[in-house]
């Protein structure tokens, strides 16, 4: 009989520099694969328009690159996100956190890649709601489409020729799903 030992956060974290894109569930490491042209194009979009109107209100910070989030101890749980944002009023100006984020976020964007399955992203998102996230968005590149999963509330879907806002967590923020797939 084998025997595994769930690692900590705080391990996970001193190891996951070299282990390339992973996360931890439940205390063991899930590699996961690199985000391919599409992907990576896409994040780049929902990140450039989310911070633009972040920084310019000067509402929050605006975080990607599988941004990690402790979002369950015992055994732990490090989710990365594809994009985040946090608000002043959750992490403020004067605190310049290091390491994976401990604090939760408004709203994760995740973007759909090829090899995801929608079991995994739904298991990823119900992490996100119990950790207290309000809104998780999840692009879908081969729809042209963003799933809306509001914390508490059902789902719904959104096209291309459709117009996302931030509510009240990301106040005036607005485009067209279309933008964030174009060059």
């Amino acid at each position: 009989m084998t025997t595994t030992v769930a690692i900590t956060a705080e391990d996970f974290e001193r190891i996951a520099p070299v282990l390339g894109p992973c996360e931890l569930v439940q205390g063991e490491i899930v590699r996961m694969s690199p985000g391919g042209f599409e992907h990576s194009r896409i994040t780049v979009r929902v990140v450039f328009l989310l911070e633009s109107h972040s920084r310019r209100d000067k509402l929050g910070r605006v975080l990607t690159n599988e941004a990690g989030m402790v979002v369950r101890r015992g055994p732990d749980t490090v989710r990365g996100a594809d994009a985040l944002f946090i608000s002043f009023r959750r992490l403020p100006r004067s605190e310049n956190w290091k390491g994976f984020l401990q604090q939760v976020p408004e709203l994760v964007v995740e973007v759909l890649s090829e090899d995801d399955s929608w079991k995994k992203m739904e298991e990823k998102i119900a992490d996100y709601h119990t950790f207290g996230v309000d809104m998780v968005w999840v692009i879908d590149p081969r729809t042209l489409a963003v799933r809306l999963y509001p914390r508490g509330a059902e789902p719904f879907v959104l096209h291309s020729t459709d117009e996302i806002d931030g509510g009240e967590l990301l106040p005036g923020f607005r485009c067209r799903v279309a933008e964030f797939f174009g060059d």
